[in-house]
């Protein structure tokens, strides 16, 4: 069939996207035996994951190949059980929203009338070409030479709690089996961007499937004040290079936001070489990397951000995911943000600090909530042209209270961007939509349809749970919210040079 990309269209054909066939049956196969596998991984076992081949010489790992020889897997156990039930509890597959079948016959759609209804709904005045995610997790431990990491604790039973969360994540990301889990995870993920949106079920004359493209976010890891990277305190690390690779091998869905710890002792040169690579946002998890962002160690940085013409992405709130090896949710303070704010650097707050309490520090250090500091910065004059926050993680039942006063702030909407924080809304326990009922945001009728596009496609159920939702008054996001932000462009031009060369040498992931 032909699937309709960035505007236009080709045919799907075996020897060019053999990879994707084979990514689908390895998954099928998966699919028959359940979720994770419950065996426990040592430390020392997994010391050795973040050893790559790529750090022997250059980064060669390649998103394509891989999924060519991904081996299925089966995951079995209680743990598989309840991980599937707690996490992904899907009975549907991406693929199986539309039945393709001979030219010049009518495709079968599996969606009911209802659930077609609220997608043309929520595509009524954006193209879902022209969606853009802000805000997408990729992950991975290094199991076939990407270079990722997760803390040993993650993946034995000896940290029992943290080992079931790891286990209800990556159900939610349909990882069969933590053995092959980088494979696995980012195959899972394309295959949700492939198959965003069905082309007819919104009139269009084109058969395939229509979609928009997706940040996807590098982690560095945890670096002390004199630059020595600490591995023990490091939770999750996604090298940049991974994310540079993804961009380049899937131009049409995917953009790198890379990633990089301040006080790493060749941050500065680092932040270039993103630069070089396209790279137009840096993510920052403060909480979990252990950075203040009003150290006066970060001026430097951002002197250099500013220079490069680049955002900073960070997370602001309290963070209960990433949280195995190093946790401080001081760090996740909205007011911290002046230190970039006052250097000139454009910042977009994650989550729109929608979960936790903090110390008001700008008034005798009064303990307040997260997302009322937000509103703060937000509506300072000062920072209109440099603050900005994205709708990530917004429909998980904690933060639903804080969906409907953001819904409410109408005024700040011209500065808000779609994210979806994938795997987030994949968790079943993770997102409500009762709860959002229960608030009025969207109808008992338009729950229903939402939970039947859940079981077919996470993602796009995430984009319709924010296209529908309504505040108290009718409010409602528009549609410029889920668009590139004009004054935060997603990615700049890649400077060709030896170092940009997707082979080039893993410096955060050999830097010591």
């Amino acid at each position: 069939y032909d699937r309709v990309s960035g505007g236009g269209s080709r045919a799907l054909s075996a020897p060019a996207d053999s990879w994707l066939s084979s990514c689908m049956a390895s998954n099928d196969s998966a699919r028959e035996g359940g979720t994770l596998s419950s065996d426990a991984t040592s430390e020392e076992d997994a010391s050795t994951t973040t050893t790559t081949d790529a750090q022997a010489g250059g980064y060669t790992w390649s998103v394509r190949e891989r999924r060519l020889t991904a081996p299925p897997q089966r995951g079995r156990g209680l743990l598989s059980l309840i991980a599937k039930k707690a996490g992904g509890n899907f009975s549907r597959e991406p693929e199986d929203v539309v039945d393709y079948k001979a030219p010049g016959t009518a495709p079968l759609c599996n969606l009911s009338p209802e659930c077609q209804a609220i997608l043309r709904e929520a595509f009524s005045d954006l193209a879902p070409t022209e969606v853009v995610d802000y805000h997408v997790h990729i992950v991975g431990h290094g199991d076939s030479g990407s270079g990722c990491h997760l803390h040993s604790s993650t993946k034995t039973w000896l940290h029992p709690v943290k080992r079931l969360k790891s286990a209800i994540f990556m159900a939610a990301a349909q990882v069969p089996d933590m053995d092959n889990g980088d494979v696995q995870y980012i195959s899972r993920l394309l295959r949700l961007v492939e198959h965003y949106v069905p082309a007819h079920v919104l009139n269009e004359t084109s058969t395939g499937y229509l979609h928009g493209k997706i940040c996807l976010l590098a982690f560095d890891a945890y670096y002390e004040k004199d630059g020595r990277k600490n591995m023990d305190k490091t939770t999750l690390y996604v090298p940049n290079e991974y994310a540079y690779q993804c961009a380049k091998e899937f131009p049409d869905m995917c953009v790198a936001v890379g990633s990089v710890n301040p006080y790493r002792g060749d941050a500065i040169q680092e932040l270039e070489n993103c630069a070089a690579n396209g790279v137009a946002i840096i993510k920052w998890l403060p909480n979990s990397m252990g950075i203040n962002p009003k150290d006066q160690e970060c001026i430097p940085f951002y002197e250099k951000l500013k220079e490069l013409g680049m955002a900073l992405l960070i997370h602001v709130g309290d963070e209960h995911t990433v949280n195995a090896g190093f946790i401080d949710d001081s760090l996740g303070n909205p007011l911290l943000l002046r230190g970039p704010l006052d250097h000139g650097v454009k910042v977009i707050a994650a989550h729109c600090a929608s979960e936790g309490k903090c110390r008001d520090i700008d008034n005798q250090n009064q303990v307040v909530e997260c997302f009322d500091m937000f509103l703060r910065l937000m509506r300072e004059d000062k920072y209109k042209d440099l603050l900005f926050g994205d709708i990530s993680a917004i429909t998980a039942f904690k933060r639903v209270v804080y969906l409907r006063r953001l819904l409410e702030a109408t005024d700040i909407h011209d500065r808000l961007m779609y994210g979806s924080d994938y795997p987030v809304p994949a968790i079943n326990l993770v997102v409500s939509t009762k709860k959002m009922a229960r608030y009025g945001i969207v109808s008992q009728a338009q729950r229903a349809a939402l939970n039947e596009l859940y079981n077919f496609n996470p993602l796009i159920f995430d984009l319709a749970c924010k296209r529908l939702a309504r505040g108290p008054n009718g409010e409602a996001f528009p549609s410029a919210v889920f668009k590139a932000h004009p004054k935060l462009p997603i990615q700049q031009p890649i400077v060709a040079s030896p170092s940009t060369d997707a082979s080039l040498s893993m410096a955060g992931a050999t830097n010591s």
